[in-house]
């Protein structure tokens, strides 16, 4: 029998959700490449996100809508009259952005990444939050199943929502390997590696917890004078105090502050990088701790939500808030190789478990389970 699944992508604007981005486009990819027999599965997505992912497109059948989805309430509209003609018929429908259409043709499942927008209020704006109060609890109520990527984001639905166990569940994201990865020596020279590199990909939002690393590294180059900082992702609302506290602290020979980049150079970077550190305050789930992880990058992590759950005791655990912390645990790493080199295996063993196989299944399971409830 073959269920019919739709995948609404509609809310995935590129470049502006973060991590969440990269691991529903990792998702989709591992589907394809699952290639399982009996689902059909059918991307609805943006203009812009047609662009940017041509690969993911030409994998599945896909219904392109010719909004940007920049504007939530033109989204909004648009998932209950647009997509809602389109997904009649379908077995189910995958709202993969933590919201689903108050207006629907077909049974639902949901992907909640995190909570963060009820939990940590100056990551979002007031509208934002007000909307989400709203959309979150409802999304949880309507879908036949609701996916989380870490059991620290299961419990809190369960607790917030009084959400039935049984619906929840919990799929883990997957890393699989770069098909393509710039050459080190391309990526060294771009952005002007000359160091001992250590790194940390995220967007300049409030809690990606910039300012408590760099803090640290102005520690680390005193001992380390020819360590290096890059710091790659998109402009986020903490932008301008990013580049004023590297300013500041008297850091703009040390940090390369690189922005959006592209797949290929970010597996690069990683390849050249002695360091991977993660300060978030809040996570779902950390998609650089777990690329570090199955590349055998040494970590250093926040000790707090997904982050400690998912890094277990394969890299270094510690206070987000502490800079003195931060600046030893680096320091310490990029004087010992040996430890390095012992994160680094336990890293590569811990990270088996977030195969993109395995989250495809998991996903793919999750479509066939809902498609046969009542």
């Amino acid at each position: 029998m073959t269920t019919k699944v739709g995948i609404n992508l509609l809310w995935l604007v590129p470049g502006e959700v973060g991590g969440s981005e990269e691991s529903t486009v990792g998702s989709l990819l591992a589907l394809a490449a699952l290639a399982a027999p009996d689902l059909e599965v059918v991307l609805f997505v943006s203009a812009p996100f047609a662009a940017a992912y041509p690969e993911v497109v030409a994998a599945f059948p896909t219904q392109v809508w010719r909004g940007s989805g920049r504007r939530r309430a033109r989204r909004i509209l648009a998932e209950s009259t647009w997509l809602a003609r389109r997904s009649r018929g379908l077995d189910v429908v995958h709202h993969a952005g933590g919201t689903v259409p108050v207006r629907r043709r077909s049974p639902c499942v949901v992907t909640l990444h995190d909570l963060q927008p009820l939990e940590r209020r100056a990551t979002h704006s007031a509208a934002k939050r007000a909307y989400l109060r709203v959309a979150i609890p409802a999304a949880v109520r309507a879908a036949r199943l609701v996916l989380t990527p870490t059991e620290f984001v299961r419990r809190s639905v369960i607790s917030r929502f009084d959400a039935d166990p049984a619906r929840v569940v919990a799929v883990p994201h997957g890393v699989g390997v770069p098909r393509v990865v710039s050459a080190p020596a391309d990526v060294s020279n771009r952005y002007s590696i000359t160091g001992p590199m250590v790194l940390y990909p995220a967007i300049t939002y409030p809690h990606k917890n910039h300012g408590t690393l760099l803090e640290a590294f102005a520690v680390v180059v005193v001992h380390h004078p020819d360590a290096i900082l890059v710091l790659p992702g998109g402009e986020g609302s903490e932008e301008a105090a990013v580049r004023g506290r590297i300013e500041a602290l008297g850091l703009s020979g040390s940090v390369r502050r690189v922005g959006r980049i592209s797949s290929a150079d970010m597996a690069g970077l990683y390849g050249l990088a002695t360091v991977v550190a993660v300060p978030s305050r809040y996570e779902g789930f950390g998609l650089p701790a777990v690329e570090a992880m199955a590349r055998g990058v040494a970590l250093v992590a926040a000790n707090v939500t997904a982050l400690a759950e998912v890094v277990g005791d394969a890299g270094v655990l510690v206070d987000p808030d502490d800079p003195a912390e931060w600046a030893r645990a680096i320091s310490a790493l990029l004087a010992h190789p040996d430890q390095r080199e012992e994160l680094a295996a336990a890293g590569r063993h811990r990270a088996d478990r977030y195969g993109a196989e395995a989250n495809a299944e998991g996903i793919a399971g999750v479509y066939r389970r809902a498609a046969r409830m009542t």
